[in-house]
């Protein structure tokens, strides 16, 4: 068995949790906390450093497969962006993408961006989702968390292959954000093999710096026969968690969200580093519209 990293970086249903204000910012001049929590020293800080989450184990990766790790990406897709958040041991960051919902203000991540994971823990807090992020904030500013959720399975049993999540967000001058970026379908029960993938993040560790969007075009496979995972030979590092496994994609970029990435493949003789030869996430299941509705205010 080959072990993963920590999970490149989850609440139950419809649990909700207030963040400090936030509010999304000006092209200008960003605002981004007047109650206070987050400043730009802040922001600065948590751009360097992603989740650190424990690892989890999938079976060998297939013989001759390769990474895919590019470079900056010449276009922006404004619907993916960093989620800023904090942590009992501090600031950190993943990657989200905007969904379309009921209210038009919602994102999607990795479960372990959220919460730990497993029963008795405390949700994260002090979501702030900036789109399209490219060395700072986009002209799309800042947008923060008002409530979020993750699958009971991942809170109370830290299942690996529900690590996923939706934040809400707060509207912008009455403006939704989706209509402003706008937003990807989501699909339950994908194929584990997908041709002409697209996978986003913004992997902060080595040869990457978070501050520009990275993209691999795979074909992804699945790990093997009884393993829930599908398996994408991109070489992104930690920060990544969260990003959009995209299928369907149109030339405005949107497309439909299938997975989340949830964990990178570690080197052979293991640790905690990112090998940069794959990436992990299971496609997402029919429970994921209950969670999307509950937590977007369908």
């Amino acid at each position: 068995m080959r072990t993963l990293t920590r999970g490149l970086a989850a609440i139950t249903v419809a649990a909700a949790l207030t963040a400090a204000g936030l509010v999304p910012a000006s092209a200008a001049e960003p605002v981004i906390d007047p109650q206070g929590y987050w400043s730009a020293e802040r922001l600065r800080a948590a751009a360097e450093l992603p989740a650190d989450l424990p690892a989890d184990q999938v079976s060998p990766a297939p013989a001759g497969s390769r990474a895919l790790s590019w470079g900056s990406t010449t276009t922006v897709n404004h619907t993916v962006g960093r989620l800023f958040l904090r942590t009992p041991t501090g600031d950190t960051s993943c990657t989200a993408t905007v969904v379309n919902s009921a209210t038009k203000n919602l994102v999607i991540t990795a479960g372990h961006c959220v919460h730990p994971g497993g029963p008795g823990k405390a949700y994260y807090s002090n979501f702030l989702f900036a789109p399209g992020w490219n060395n700072g904030p986009s002209a799309h500013g800042y947008w923060s968390g008002t409530a979020v959720g993750a699958s009971a399975e991942w809170t109370q049993s830290k299942k690996w292959d529900h690590d996923y999540a939706f934040v809400r967000l707060a509207a912008s001058g009455g403006q939704q954000l989706a209509n402003r970026v706008g937003g990807n379908a989501v699909a339950a029960g994908a194929g584990h093999v997908q041709a002409n993938a697209q996978i986003w993040g913004y992997p902060v560790l080595a040869p990457y710096t978070g501050q520009t969007a990275q993209r691999c075009d795979v074909t992804t496979t699945r790990v093997n026969s009884y393993a829930p995972d599908a398996r994408a030979a991109c070489g992104f590092t930690h920060g990544a968690s969260g990003g959009p496994w995209l299928k369907d994609v149109q030339s405005s970029g949107l497309g439909t969200v299938w997975a989340v990435t949830s964990r990178c493949e570690s080197p052979p003789a293991g640790g905690s580093a990112c090998a940069g030869t794959a990436l992990f996430a299971a496609p997402l299941p029919p429970g994921v519209f209950a969670l999307r509705d509950a937590v977007g205010g369908a």
